[in-house]
Order: C-alpha cells, then sequence, then structure tokens
C-alpha cells in the first residue's frame, strides 16, 4: 500500500514545490495533461478491447457505472443540501456569462471518443497491438506531477485553503457521502464493500480512478471507475447553476475534484467572484483524498 501511496503522492508534491510565473511554460503544462490525460483513457481502452468475451461484459459496466453515480451522487446532494439548511450562506450576487453548455459537453464527449478509440484499437488488434507492461501508471505518474504544478501555479495559496472553513467542511461532507454511496452501490450490485468505496474514491478524477482500479481489479472495474467519475462532470455542468444562489456548498460540492479545472469556470461564472474561494478550499482537498483513498481501499484483500 505504502508503495503505491508513493507512486501517487510523490509526484504531486514534487510538481507543487514548482512555482512559475512563465506563462507559457504553465501553458504548455496544462496542454500536457490534456494529452496525457487522451492517453490515459486510450490505454484503459486498449486493454479493455482485448478482454475475452468484452462484449458480453460491456452491459455489465454500464448498469454498474450508472448505479455507483446514481448512488453516490444522490448521497452527496442529501448530504450537501443538510449542511447548507443547517448554515446557511446564500450568495449576495449570481454571475452571469455562463460558457455554452455544448461546448463543455463536448470536452466530455472527447474523453468518451478517446476510450472508444482504444476499444476498437484493442478489440481489432489483439495479436498485433501490445502494450508495454505498466504504461498507464507511468503516464500516470507524469500527469499527477504536472497536476502538481498546475495546483502551485494557479493562485492556489495554503491561507486560502487552510482558513477557508466552509470550503473543507463541504470537502468532508463530499467525501464521506461519496463514500456512502459506494457502500450503497457495492451492496446493490453485490459487490465487496471494499471496492465500493474504491470506486467511489475517485470523487471525479476519471484519470486518478480508472488507472488505479484498473491495476487492482482490471479494465472492468477501472472502466466502471472512469464513466461513473465522468458523469459527475456532466451533471454538475447542469446542475450547480442550479443549485448556486440559495445552497452554494451543494452546488460546489457536485463538482468533486474537477472544482480546480473543468468545471471551475462554471463555478466561477454562476457564482461570481463571491463562491471562487470557497471552490479553491473544496477542490484541494477533494484532489488531495483521491490519491490516499484509491491506493488505500484497492490495497484491502477482498
Amino acid at each position: 500500500m505504502f508503495e503505491g501511496l508513493l507512486i501517487v503522492l510523490v509526484p504531486m508534491i514534487l510538481g507543487y514545490l514548482i512555482k512559475s510565473d512563465n506563462r507559457p511554460f504553465l501553458q504548455t503544462i496544462n496542454r500536457l495533461v490534456m494529452i496525457l490525460l487522451y492517453i490515459i483513457l486510450f490505454v484503459m481502452g486498449v486493454s479493455l478491447g482485448q478482454l475475452d468475451d468484452v462484449m458480453q461484459k460491456l452491459p455489465v459496466i454500464g448498469w454498474s457505472a450508472l448505479v455507483f453515480s446514481f448512488n453516490i451522487i444522490l448521497c452527496n446532494i442529501v448530504g450537501l443540501l443538510a449542511y447548507d439548511k443547517c448554515r446557511p450562506a446564500p450568495l449576495k450576487h449570481l454571475g452571469d456569462n455562463l460558457p455554452p453548455r455544448w461546448k463543455l459537453l463536448m470536452d466530455s464527449a472527447k474523453l468518451c471518443a478517446m476510450v472508444i478509440i482504444g476499444f476498437m484499437a484493442g478489440f481489432f488488434g489483439k495479436t498485433v497491438f501490445v502494450l508495454p507492461l505498466g504504461a498507464g501508471t507511468y503516464v500516470l505518474v507524469l500527469l499527477i506531477f504536472f497536476v502538481g504544478i498546475q495546483l502551485r501555479n494557479n493562485g492556489i495559496s495554503l491561507k486560502e485553503v487552510l482558513f477557508n472553513k466552509r470550503g473543507i467542511y463541504t470537502g468532508v461532507i463530499m467525501i464521506a457521502t461519496s463514500l456512502c454511496g459506494g457502500v450503497i452501490a457495492a451492496f446493490w450490485l453485490q459487490l465487496p464493500i471494499t471496492q465500493g468505496l474504491a470506486i467511489s474514491s475517485g470523487l471525479g478524477w476519471y484519470s486518478l480512478s480508472s488507472v488505479v482500479i484498473n491495476d487492482a481489479w482490471g479494465p472492468i472495474f477501472g472502466s466502471i471507475a472512469f464513466f461513473n467519475d465522468l458523469s459527475r462532470e456532466i451533471f454538475s455542468l447542469f446542475m450547480i447553476p442550479f443549485f448556486m444562489y440559495h445552497y452554494r456548498s451543494t452546488s460546489v460540492g457536485l463538482a468533486g475534484a474537477t472544482a480546480l479545472d473543468c468545471t471551475l469556470p462554471v463555478i466561477q461564472r454562476s457564482g461570481g467572484l463571491e463562491v471562487v474561494p470557497l471552490a479553491i478550499s473544496f477542490g484541494f482537498v477533494t484532489n488531495i483524498a483521491p490519491p490516499i483513498l484509491l491506493v488505500f481501499f484497492t490495497a484491502i484483500p477482498l
């Protein structure tokens, strides 16, 4: 377990130590993160396509991902709404100029397309297309290193993270309710509780969860984790503005780990600058937790 924890935490810490004001350098890092993400999803698709009897297993993957997504997000909404009701903090002003949803959905469609392309390559090229052992893990380590650089250079200070209590509480509630949803889904699908906890530990970070779980239990569960976490991103694109005015913690909490990247523009534009400190603190918490939780739960024998 400690070896796996080092594999995912050390690159992030090393990346976080790099401070730069060089804008072209940071833009290059952002592009590299996207390229590495596409490579990881392609590799996962190839692994899935090379499974025996894979066509019979696709309905199981789709149904399992749907059950996990439904239970986890429902538990998130219940827990976060309860927190917003007990500690209300409605926004004084709403943001405006929301980005077009179809553009954001296209980004999610591109991620799914990479998995499908990889699947086709693996399915039709089983005898000629062989990936190096551990290819996905090596790419993931590099990706996490660059994510650490992004965390350090996106204007996130430890003061903003540690002194925004609402952001920390929102993160803790979101993590706890996600794990509860994972346990419920595991009972529903008759899976070991450990697998339910692991799949729910991605918190929306699909590139990390899919690789770690793929390495632990194979591409079927890696694919379930990916589609479960990707569905959070798609769902949050539409629901963040809906909850924002009266229930800011619920709105931000639905984004999970994506609150620091792809859904941050939606959060900022629907809630304005007033909600950004909450999103930053929450996003930092939910980006630190997945590596620890995923490695811990996948290391427990089934």
